[in-house]
């Protein structure tokens, strides 16, 4: 009978280990930014900025299951976001969302800490297509923040922004922000809606860290 309980518990254990580790990944992943060269056919100033950034790593702790790519997806609406060299995560061959970076400049003036984070994406947070807001913080420390934030687009707004995909829908998802002051970077993942709860979210953004290139 002891042997027969011991076998029933550790299968038990086995089985929950295994959605463990199907919920939170196997461990963390290091991506490194800027993942490719930004094409830049017109020259811009802005664009070789970004190809010249200093790499660094976001390390962050996706479910085993997903994965990244390079390749743009052949899809009709990716959400937007000011973020370059994306890499776009799937399951299968299912399009989850995607990961992108930007640079910023961070604001040397006085600012109570819970809204430092209106400085770093005020291009996310004030546009009349679409915004990252309202934002929550789900770890804080000396340089930087990790949020969660709900994202929108407003369909009704395409016809004031020349060249937006008109068949884009209403959106109304849950995206993932992080910025480090001292590497003047923040990241932004975005989900597809319908992906990923909210909850999942916020427990995937505990695991997110921004740190210098080779740094783990």
């Amino acid at each position: 009978m002891k042997k027969i309980l011991s076998i029933i518990f550790l299968l038990m254990f086995c089985i929950m280990t295994a959605c463990t580790k199907e919920k939170a990944g196997a461990g963390p992943e290091f991506i490194t930014f800027p993942a490719y060269e930004e094409e830049n056919p017109a020259g811009l100033q802005y664009v070789d900025e970004i190809n010249n950034t200093d790499e660094f790593q976001v390390s962050v702790s996706f479910p085993g299951t997903w994965t990244l790519k390079s390749e743009r997806p052949d899809v009709g609406a990716v959400i937007p976001g000011d973020f370059y060299t994306p890499l776009y995560i799937y399951e299968e061959d299912a399009l989850i969302g995607y990961i992108g970076f930007n640079k910023f400049e961070p604001y040397m003036g006085e600012i109570p800490k819970e809204q430092y984070y209106q400085t770093v994406y005020p291009s996310l947070r004030l546009s009349s297509l679409f915004f990252w807001d309202p934002y929550t913080a789900v770890n804080t420390t000396d340089t930087g923040e990790t949020g969660v934030a709900i994202w929108y687009l407003d369909p009704e707004e395409l016809d004031n922004h020349p060249g937006a995909n008109a068949e884009v829908p209403q959106l109304n998802t849950v995206g993932i922000l992080s910025y480090d002051t001292e590497l003047k970077v923040y990241i932004g993942i975005a989900f597809m809606p319908g992906k990923i709860e909210r909850e999942q979210a916020e427990e995937i953004a505990q695991t997110v860290s921004l740190l210098p290139a080779g740094e783990k």
